[in-house]
């Protein structure tokens, strides 16, 4: 909870420390090799980029770029083990009932199973690096310390949460409202961007969410979060096909196996277009909403 008198540093302060509490929270399920430490992990890390990003224009740029970077190369570290559950949970175990080669994905299934403790590995060994000791360290320092100020963050820090969120929400939603624009037509790629584009909204919002009527921020929030969700589906499409590319199964021919992947992967392709119109409904539905930020 955030009072609007509170001070951009201050707030700044907490957001940051909350996130690494919940990046910490997680390190025993990753090294564990627990799918559900891993993704929860991941969350916390993009949600520290989002807001180091929102109020980047803030930071001395040196000190955010250096932590976004290191972030990134965590969230990457984790990011295979985590593609891998996705593909098995989210794209193969749906298909199974529909499927008329359930011999072949199972045989898929186990694959990817086989490619999950390397992949969890790399995820542990990630945290138990001193690399990472060290990230943690230096950003539970930095924000504790306000180190922004000694490098010439901007003063505007120093102002009330109340008169900076505001500023920071609304560039925000611009860049999503930009980047949904001719939705019908856009490329994979552009709606990937919109989705990056709606979780960056979503992760600032939420902790700035306190300032404001609780009612009108849940309800932006839900339909954010929604939409996040429908987006994700294509992403998940998307890493699927990597995936099985990374398999090998792709270049060997008729091999069963590499077979009922490409239909499972149409399979979920189909559906995916049979809900666009869902899709569009949401996303007018969102931008029809009324900021909660604006007074």
């Amino acid at each position: 909870m955030l009072d609007p008198a509170l001070s951009g540093d201050a707030a700044l302060q907490r957001i940051g420390l909350a996130c690494l509490d919940h990046v910490s929270r997680n390190e025993a399920a990753v090294l564990a090799g627990r799918a559900d430490g891993i993704h929860q992990m991941r969350v916390a890390v993009r949600r520290l980029r989002a807001i180091l990003s929102a109020f980047g224009e803030l930071l001395p740029h040196h000190q955010r770029h250096w932590a976004s970077e290191e972030l990134r190369w965590l969230a990457d570290t984790l990011g295979p083990a985590r593609n891998l559950d996705v593909f098995e949970t989210g794209l193969l175990k749906p298909a199974l009932p529909d499927s008329d080669n359930a011999v072949a994905l199972k045989q898929l299934n186990e694959a990817v199973r086989c490619r999950r403790p390397a992949a969890s590995d790399d995820a542990a060994e990630a945290v138990r690096s001193t690399r990472y000791t060290a990230l943690m360290r230096c950003l539970s320092g930095w924000f504790d310390s306000y180190g922004w100020r000694e490098a010439g963050g901007s003063a505007s820090l120093r102002r009330p949460i109340g008169e900076i969120a505001e500023r920071v929400l609304q560039r925000r939603w611009q860049v999503a409202r930009k980047r949904h624009k001719a939705f019908g037509a856009q490329s994979p790629g552009e709606r990937h961007r919109l989705r990056i584009a709606l979780k960056k909204l979503r992760y600032t919002a939420e902790p700035l969410a306190s300032l404001y009527s609780p009612e009108k921020a849940e309800l932006l929030i839900r339909r954010v979060k929604r939409l996040q969700d429908d987006l994700g589906r294509a992403n998940d499409l998307r890493v699927g096909h990597q995936i099985l590319a990374e398999l090998a199964l792709l270049d060997s021919g008729p091999d069963p196996i590499a077979e009922a992947g490409q239909r499972m992967l149409a399979w979920h392709a189909e559906r995916l277009a049979a809900s666009e119109p869902k899709l569009r409904k949401h996303l007018d539905e969102l931008f029809a909403t009324e900021p909660f930020w604006r007074r």
